[in-house]
Formats: C-alpha cells, sequence, structure tokens
C-alpha cells in the first residue's frame, strides 16, 4: 500500500487527487491539507507516508519552506512539487531543499499516479520542460562530470548522460540499445559511487547546487 500526502490550497484539485486515490487499491491517503500550518498541526498524529504532493503558491508559509519542513521531519518520504512556476531558479531551490519531483500544472492525476514507482524506485519524476531546463543549466556548468573522479565505465557515462537529458529507464535503454533491466544495474553502481541514493540528489551533487 502506498501511502500520499496532500498539500494543495486548489479545493478542486485537492478533492480530484482524494477522490481518484481512494478508489485506488494500492494507494492511501496520509492527510490533505490545504497550507503548511495546517500541515503542522496534524503532523503529530500522522505517520511517515511514502509521498507527498505539495503545491507551491500556498497561502501563508510557501510551499518551498514546507518542502523544508517535510525534510526535517521525515527522511524517507519523497516530495513532488506540483505547480505552475516554471522559473528555473525556483526549480533548483526545490531540488536543494530536498524535492524529489517537478510537476507543472496542468497534469492528468491518473498519469501522475502511475508513475510513482519512478520515484520510488529512485528516479525524479520532473515535466519534460522541467527536464530540459535542468539540462540546459547541466550544460552551461563549467565544472563537468569526470567519470575518473568517481571510476565510472564508459556505459555509467552514457547512462549519466541520458538520465540528466531527463529520459526515462526504458527510453535510455533504447537509446543505449541494452535492457531497462541493465541500466538500472548501472544507476544503481553510479549512485553507489557518487555517494547518493536518488536522482535528485544526484543532480544536486553534478550542479553543485
Amino acid at each position: 500500500m502506498i501511502t500520499i500526502g496532500i498539500i494543495e490550497d486548489d479545493l478542486m484539485l485537492r478533492r480530484n487527487f482524494e477522490t481518484f486515490i481512494s478508489t485506488q487499491s494500492d494507494t492511501h491517503i496520509a492527510f490533505s491539507c490545504n497550507s503548511i500550518e495546517q500541515f503542522l498541526e496534524k503532523r503529530g498524529n500522522i505517520d511517515e507516508p511514502d509521498l507527498v504532493f505539495i503545491d507551491l503558491g500556498l497561502p501563508g508559509i510557501p510551499g518551498k519552506e514546507g518542502i523544508t519542513f517535510i525534510r526535517e521531519i521525515w527522511n524517507e518520504t519523497h516530495v513532488v512539487v506540483i505547480t505552475g512556476n516554471d522559473d528555473e531558479e525556483t526549480i533548483y531551490n526545490c531540488i536543494e531543499r530536498g524535492a524529489n519531483g517537478y510537476v507543472l500544472k496542468p497534469f492528468k492525476i491518473q498519469e501522475l499516479l502511475n508513475q510513482i514507482d519512478i520515484i520510488r524506485n529512485g528516479g525524479a519524476l520532473l515535466s519534460p520542460q522541467v527536464a530540459l531546463k535542468l539540462f540546459h543549466q547541466i550544460q552551461k556548468q563549467t565544472v563537468t562530470l569526470e567519470t575518473n573522479n568517481y571510476g565510472f565505465t564508459p556505459r555509467e557515462k552514457q547512462v549519466v548522460d541520458e538520465l540528466l537529458k531527463g529520459l526515462s529507464y526504458k527510453e535510455i535503454a533504447q537509446v543505449l540499445g541494452i535492457s531497462s533491466t541493465t541500466v538500472n544495474d548501472h544507476l544503481k553502481n553510479v549512485y553507489r559511487k557518487m555517494g547518493v541514493r536518488t536522482k535528485a540528489e544526484l543532480m544536486r551533487k553534478i550542479l553543485k547546487i
């Protein structure tokens, strides 16, 4: 059972989340709040969820501050930002604070929840526009990812390059002509060598943000 928290002030969107999640056999709502303040009031009675969707444009305490609060309270929870804000600085700031994903509105809830396994397996859930912005930022960095510093094999370096373009495991497999299982094995080695656990942590380490 996957437990999900929601922090969103748009009542209609929040209710749609609640309705859809409640109809799924493998998901359960851990909490649903309209602000960070309401979340902080309830947190003592909430068990750590697997995933939290959080809006940025909240009344009172902004959503990006909420990411910090969540990270201070729970270590293992995956945090996904849902917002209409595609500002590069905001995206990087959210990743720096510990967000595992950044999804731009509008989106289809069913498609979003269908990708939960990406996050639970250590990936980062990113809208294509967000992935492109991150990749452009990586390209502009003066400090490049030196494979010798981490002992990457040539294939591991190729997998990292494609991952940072925003490609999924399946897409990387197709580009490199290998299986998705092999891609996953390479990434496990990459994460171990870099001392990270998720794609978001890998990005922060490369971008030095």
